[in-house]
């Protein structure tokens, strides 16, 4: 049965996808194996034309799908990776309707929860900073509280290996860490106190080094963090 609706995800009808999306994406709102299941139908190949579709709700329900996966474990994060998701991810993020833009900061958070340090990498050097800052101005709580954990993971990340300050510095050239601040005001004592924690743990010494300025392009924030220990064989 699943083998038959992951096939349907390919069906230029979108009264054939939606209902065929739905059930695919509750069933990898189930365990690693569950999850993994799905992938071992090839349902990743599906995913960029659907994260792509014209129509909204599909959109919405295939970012809704991936942060399901990018929930499950560091392998079926990497295939998310591998299948070239994390670009269309971000621009969902730069250019979605809402519904989907929530949906994809979810994805993204989820990643920056449970990935690697070098998954981690790779998601900022596509350049997710800036976008998620952007959205720290919407209204909505519970996504402001998804946008500040993906933050504050990006930066523990990056912390591991040393390279916390160039992100900062990116956060600080696409007004994020002005964003921040401002919602260290918010009236939600949740936000306030995500928002504070972030602040507390990498922006308390303020001094920024010239040397520390991030290797690549900052305004476009892709950036990848170079690792100061000899043993790290990535870039973040």
């Amino acid at each position: 049965v699943v083998e038959r609706l992951v096939e349907l995800l390919g069906s230029p009808d979108p009264a054939v996808v939606t209902p065929a999306l739905r059930s695919v994406g509750n069933i990898v709102t189930g365990d690693d194996s569950q999850t993994q299941a799905v992938i071992d139908l090839h349902v990743m190949k599906m995913l960029p034309g659907l994260l792509q579709h014209s129509k909204a709700s599909i959109k919405k329900e295939a970012c809704w799908m991936l942060s399901n996966i990018t929930a499950g474990s560091t392998e079926q994060i990497q295939t998310v990776i591998d299948t070239g998701l994390l670009p269309i991810l971000v621009n969902i993020l730069i250019t979605g309707d809402f519904k989907s833009q929530k949906e994809a900061a979810w994805a993204v958070t989820n990643l920056t929860s449970g990935g690697t340090v070098e998954q981690i990498s790779a998601l900022v050097s596509f350049g997710v900073i800036k976008p998620m800052c952007d959205l720290l101005e919407s209204k909505d709580v519970k996504f402001l509280m998804v946008l500040l954990d993906g933050i504050l993971n990006i930066l523990e990340a990056a912390d591991k290996v040393n390279q916390a300050e160039p992100i900062c510095v990116i956060l600080e050239e696409c007004q994020g860490l002005d964003k921040i601040e401002l919602l260290q005001n918010h009236q939600n004592m949740q936000v306030y106190k995500k928002a504070l924690d972030i602040i507390e743990k990498f922006f308390s010494g303020e001094e920024s080094d010239g040397e520390l300025a991030p290797k690549g392009d900052a305004s476009s924030n892709q950036y990848q963090f170079n690792a100061a220990t000899p043993n790290q064989e990535f870039n973040f």
